[in-house]
């Protein structure tokens, strides 16, 4: 038997390894030992670091014998998470848990007893299709998911649905048998109740979780240090202050868990197939499901008979009927995303179902719980895609860096007081305040300030904000990328008119347009498709379903009925629907008048893969056949004859897509087969040999607002892209028309051709809609290097235009580039496959995607991601679920439950929403910098100051700490974030994202100078007095001296110039004197700080233990020294590092040399500054033996 340790499994977009643990008896009674011995310390870093642990008690090993497991997940390469399991055991066949909870009682269970041992050998199905047959099995869950331990293989697999390496015909078979209660019972011991349980912690743990966060535990240790001082007044400051901010988090995670089980759970009662009603977390897969009318499902399940009409809501994010058809009995593997027209799917709710003969509509249910279409939706809420933001990563870096600075403040006292010969106590506490000045307490709750702020004016604009951490990292979007329909246009579609194929021609052309379809004789096999090829259905005598199908129908001025057509008519099979005409037209059958009536005999649903949607439809009276079938343009060219289609069609295509309508093809064919025969066809034997009848024009009109925001967009420098399913053609159009795309921009298309053995992926390039021809003969080569970039050679103007690419800049790199490229679904597939090398450089110059997948949209996210840029999605919630998800910052403009997972959600409809939440984002970004900056310059402010007074023997005093960190520190801090969002033009760059950049850390720097300098400068004016006797330790903690009066009251005014020179303004926020709040807490404050300077009352100089100097003089130079210091210090940041560093960008070249090779898309665009590579009409080659890339203008000329 093999021994495997080790297992690498890959889902999705993370990468996991998997490593098996057993735990070890001495070494856990060690582990135990020395935590008792160190007082409990090492539990506490086991509660922080639970790898520690595991480590400390358990011992590597293989899977067979592990009785926990390690995962180290990584994502994308980038972010790592660890996990541990516990392994259990279970034995398939034991009811005695579903006893205990209650759900089966003793009674059912000995009704049936098992009757053989291989009875309870259940297969057990695995998400790649196998399955084993064990009697118990091992398993461990991984965030929500089970993994199941296939001995035979020695390896851990995915727990999947019944449907795993299932047919259709077998999924039938098994309908078509009830399972047994024993056979329940062991289904509901591999899969479990079937609920989607959203964990809701009890409010001791939540608070034990709180208070154990390192940010708490380092609090009580700075309350220690502050008791041991008798410095009881800020201790009690920081209590209430922590005790608010644990009950403020403590309820408000409560509340957000209490909303999100109440949301998503849910549980009813169903009826099984066998006639018993039980409760819905008794469904296990196998079982069969009655359906009735009006009821919401919690499994996923496929419909065996009948028809149903559900409102997929929750998963698409349109509320508009879908109607679903009884699964094929057809030997053919099953797949979940082709036929989804047949899949019911969880947590949506069904609008009516439809049966006939008195025979109910039946399910089998494949997926329960945590497996189905809504629990995947709901592990992405609770396990969100880890997001990896710089300023994160820095501020926790900076930390260690404060940290270090503690420590040698530490040394120091320690030198200091060891020197002055201090007892071993008294030195301890003084080393140990040191370390609670240089790292504030308060410093997390002030970093939370900005983003609070800006969730609250983001709700005040209808902008709902699921995750406030999401709010500075919208600040930093470079790149937005839009799906169109729903959001840059609008959803609805008019119709503007038909052209039919003209039958008085041959070869076949299109004819003239005809603006009224009605117009349209209603034999025309045109109309016939347009009253006939959609999934129409009537609610409450009304017509509902998908608009696009609506406004079709609705235009031939035919009507829908839905009879209760008895097995006796003549039709072979059961018609649910029937069209036909509002005015009574007749039809001769056999010198017969018979009124013109068409049945709907099966629906093959649209597929978005497929890019088509049919139905098969017999007229009255007649014995034929026929298929009606619409969709994409290109798509149905491929299934009709050659002779049925146009000549001029890509001609007339073009021309109506290029100006933006969206354009659908109509084609038909008769089927010579009988009903019972056409129920064992599969979908590609019927939508074959087609007939092409004519193209249906429907407008797409922008919304109001889509250009104008576009246009902010762009102006910023921020990268554009469009991601749709639509039409390529009327994709650019709109592009075009909405600004993403200038007329001055070559528009460069990709064609994939797989036709030959090797792909290969055409280039065509247009400029104002028309070709543009050749400019020079062009035959450049991509040839792959060892460092992976590459160079690109060719004859032709581009290779002599003499530019030097080190002489690349940052700033004009983000310039308009001369052309763009628009693709495919279809030729995005082709590029990763077979061109992966290309694929960063056709991104970084993307412009407009269409025809593409749920799949591919999250695809194209992460290639964005993965060259540099912060990527924001906007879409309606409708095939955009897995981009919102992906993207930095998700926004959805659909309020439905299917974007639950986006950050962001916007009740009006437009992309408005996407300019506030930047806005927003830059504003609280700045913030944060801003408060992150003045916490850390406070810290060493009073770091500075106290060890300067530690050096005369002297101290601030506790009402001096009191005042610094409540009335200055605490009080700007609060105020801090209430400066609003800029309104002006969005500015080029985005806000500086890494605090440990060179732009940040000579704004702290510079300012520590400043004050150090300052603070000395007012001793050093004190000691000119004559008066002046220098302070000297007398054993006692008298810290009343002209020393502390010095460098304390040049300190108040710091903090404050702090406070302004860190708030800043333009262009990411208003002007500082805008925020009323802040303004005028600072004028008090200097107001006190001047007046304590200069003449306090006798009480408030006794209460702050201040000598006052014997000279008036000495207050007017602290007074000049703190303007002089506001004056030098607003100059340096405003003029220095706003303008000059960050505006201007003045900084070293061989920094800006180093951005550019930290950033992908930063080198991509110094690659293709000289190049028009893409200019010509062109055709990109693989060369499978070389392994390189090439785009050869001479295949064309061929």
């Amino acid at each position: 038997m093999t021994l495997s340790m080790e297992q690498t499994i890959s889902i999705d977009d993370s990468h996991m390894v998997v490593y098996g643990y057993h735990k070890s008896r001495w070494r856990t009674i060690l582990t135990y030992i020395l935590s008792t011995l160190f007082c409990g310390i090492p539990i506490l870093l086991f509660h922080w670091v639970p790898t520690w642990f595991l480590y400390a008690t358990s011992v590597r090993c293989s899977f067979q014998i592990a009785d926990s497991v390690l995962i180290i997940e990584t994502y994308q390469k980038k972010c790592k998470s660890y996990y541990i399991h516990k392994i259990l055991q279970k034995d398939i066949a034991d009811a005695s848990g579903l006893l205990n909870l209650g759900f089966i009682d003793e009674g059912d269970n000995e009704k049936q007893p098992i009757e053989s041992v291989d009875a309870i050998h259940t297969p057990i199905h695995l998400a790649d299709g196998s399955s084993i047959n064990v009697q118990s099995y091992r398993y461990f869950r991984h965030k929500k998911q089970t993994m199941i331990w296939d001995g035979g293989r020695a390896q851990w697999c995915l727990l999947g649905g019944i449907e795993c390496g299932a047919t259709c015909a077998q999924l039938h078979a098994t309908g078509g048998h009830p399972p047994s209660s024993e056979r329940r019972v062991r289904m509901l011991n591999i899969y479990g109740l079937n609920e989607i349980k959203v964990p809701v912690q009890s409010i001791i743990a939540l608070i034990l979780l709180e208070v154990f966060n390192p940010f708490y535990i380092f609090q009580l240790f700075t309350i220690g240090v502050w008791v041991a001082e008798r410095y009881y007044y800020y201790c009690i400051a920081v209590v209430l202050m922590s005790t608010f901010g644990v009950a403020t988090s403590v309820i408000q995670t409560k509340k957000n868990q209490n909303n999100l089980r109440a949301t998503v759970e849910a549980f009813d009662t169903v009826d099984l197939g066998d006639g018993r009603r039980v409760d819905s977390r008794m469904v296990a897969p196998g079982d069969v499901i009655l359906l009735p009318n009006r009821c919401t499902l919690h499994f996923d399940a496929a419909l065996l008979n009948g028809t149903a009409v559900l409102n997929e809501s929750m998963l698409t994010g349109e509320s508009v009927p879908v109607t679903k058809t009884a699964l094929l009995r057809i030997d053919r593997p099953f797949s979940l995303k082709e036929h989804a027209s047949s899949i019911l799917f969880c947590g949506t709710r069904v609008i009516q179902t439809r049966y006939y003969n008195n025979e109910p509509v039946r399910a089998l249910v494949l997926r329960t719980g945590y497996n189905t279409s809504k629990g995947q939706l709901v592990r992405s809420i609770l396990y969100p895609v880890p997001a990896d933001f710089k300023f994160d990563r820095d501020s926790y870096k900076f930390i260690i860096i404060l940290a270090c600075i503690a420590f040698l403040g530490l040394g120091y006292t320690i030198a200091l007081k060891a020197a002055r010969a201090l007892s071993a106590g008294d030195i301890a506490i003084k080393a140990l305040d040191i370390i609670t000045i240089v790292i504030p307490p308060a410093l997390p709750a002030a970093m939370t300030v900005g983003r609070l702020y800006a969730v609250s004016r983001l709700k005040r604009a209808r902008i709902a904000c699921l995750n406030t951490r999401a709010v500075n990292v919208s600040g930093s979007i470079d790149c937005v990328c839009f799906d169109k329909t729903g959001t840059l246009t609008e959803d609805g579609l008019d119709m503007w008119g038909v052209v039919a194929v003209s039958a008085a021609t041959r070869p076949a052309r299109l004819g003239r347009p005809q603006r009224d379809p009605r117009q349209l004789n209603e034999l025309h096999p045109l109309k016939l498709a347009m009253a006939t090829c959609h999934s129409l259905t009537l609610l409450d005598s009304e017509l509902a379903g998908d608009p696009l199908d609506l406004k079709m129908f609705e235009s031939t001025g035919w009507v829908l009925e839905e009879p209760d057509v008895p097995e006796s008519s003549n039709y072979e099979i059961l018609t649910p629907t029937i069209v036909k005409p509002k005015k009574t037209a007749n039809i001769d059958v056999d010198d017969i008048h018979l009124p013109l009536e068409v049945g709907i005999v099966h629906q093959y649903q649209f597929v978005s893969s497929l890019q088509r949607a049919s139905v098969v439809t017999r007229v009255l009276g007649e014995d034929v056949l026929r298929v009606y079938c619409k969709g994409a343009p290109e798509m149905l060219r491929t299934l009709c004859t050659p002779d049925t289609i146009p000549d001029n069609l890509f001609e007339v295509l073009n021309s109506y897509a290029e100006k933006g309508y969206r354009v659908i093809a109509c084609a038909t064919r008769v089927l010579e087969v009988t009903c019972k025969q056409l129920q064992k066809m599969n979908r590609e034997e019927v939508e074959v040999d087609l007939e092409f009848l004519g193209l249906v024009i429907m407008e797409n009109r922008l919304k109001g607002a889509t250009t104008g925001i576009i246009r902010e967009l762009k102006d910023a420098n921020i990268h554009v892209v469009m991601i749709t399913g639509d039409n390529i053609l009327t994709a650019v159009s709109v592009a075009k028309e909405c600004g993403i795309l200038t007329g001055d921009q070559r528009v460069v298309h990709l064609h994939a051709d797989t036709s030959g053995s090797s792909p290969l992926i055409y280039c065509e390039s247009t400029l104002h809609g028309a070709p543009v021809g050749r400019r020079c003969p062009l035959v450049r080569w991509w040839r792959s290097e060892d460092s992976g970039h590459g160079s690109w050679r060719g004859s032709g103007s581009a290779s002599g235009s003499g530019s030097n690419t080190n002489s690349f800049d940052v700033e004009a790199s983000t310039n308009e580039p001369r052309y763009k490229i628009v693709m495919t679904g279809d030729t995005w597939k082709v590029l990763r496959e077979h061109y992966p090398n290309l694929v960063s450089r056709v991104v970084a110059r993307g412009a407009v995607f269409a025809r593409m997948t749920s799949d591919q949209k999250q695809q194209l996210i992460v290639e964005y991601q993965a060259l540099g840029y912060y990527v924001a999605m906007c879409g309606d919630g409708a095939n955009d679920c897995g981009a919102l998800r992906s993207a930095h910052t998700g926004i959805s403009l659909s309020e439905l439950e299917s974007s639950v997972a986006a950050p962001f959600t916007s009740a009006n409809p437009d992309i408005v929403c996407v300019s506030r939440v930047l806005r927003e984002g830059r504003a609280a970004l700045s913030t944060s910098f801003g408060v992150f900056k003045f916490m850390v310059a406070y810290s060493l402010t009073e770091f500075f100051s106290v060890g300067f007074l530690y050096y005369f023997d002297s101290n601030l005093t506790d009402f001096q700490f009191l005042f610094i960190d409540v009335a200055l520190i605490v009080n700007f801090a609060f105020f801090f974030g209430m400066t609003e969002a800029y309104t002006g033009k969005l500015f080029k760059n985005p806000p500086l994202t890494s605090l440990l950049g060179l732009i940040p850390l000579s704004s702290i720097l510079g300012q520590m100078v400043l004050i150090a300098i300052a603070q000395y400068l007012s001793y050093y004016a004190l000691t000119l007095f004559p008066w002046y006797v220098r302070h000297t330790y007398q054993g006692d903690e008298v810290n009343e001296c002209w020393e502390n009066y010095a460098v304390f009251t040049v300190s108040m005014f710091q903090y404050i110039t702090l406070a302004i020179v860190f708030s800043h303004g333009a262009p990411y926020r208003k002007s500082v004197v805008t925020n009323k709040q802040l303004m005028i807490s600072m004028l008090i404050m200097t107001a006190v700080c001047t007046y304590i300077t200069m003449m306090p009352a006798q009480w408030l100089a006794a209460f702050l233990q201040l000598r006052m100097p014997k000279d008036i003089l000495m207050s007017y130079i602290v007074l000049a020294l703190a303007a002089f210091n506001f004056v030098i210090a607003l100059f340096f940041e405003r003029i220095i590092i706003e303008y000059v560093m960050e505006y201007k960008r003045i900084i070293p070249k061989c920094l800006k040399e180093k951005q550019v090779r930290k950033t992908p898309y930063l080198l991509i665009k110094r690659q293709l500054t000289d190049m028009d590579y893409l200019d010509c009409d062109s055709v990109i080659k693989y060369d499978k033996e070389n392994g390189d890339s090439a785009i050869d203008s001479s295949v064309l000329s061929s």
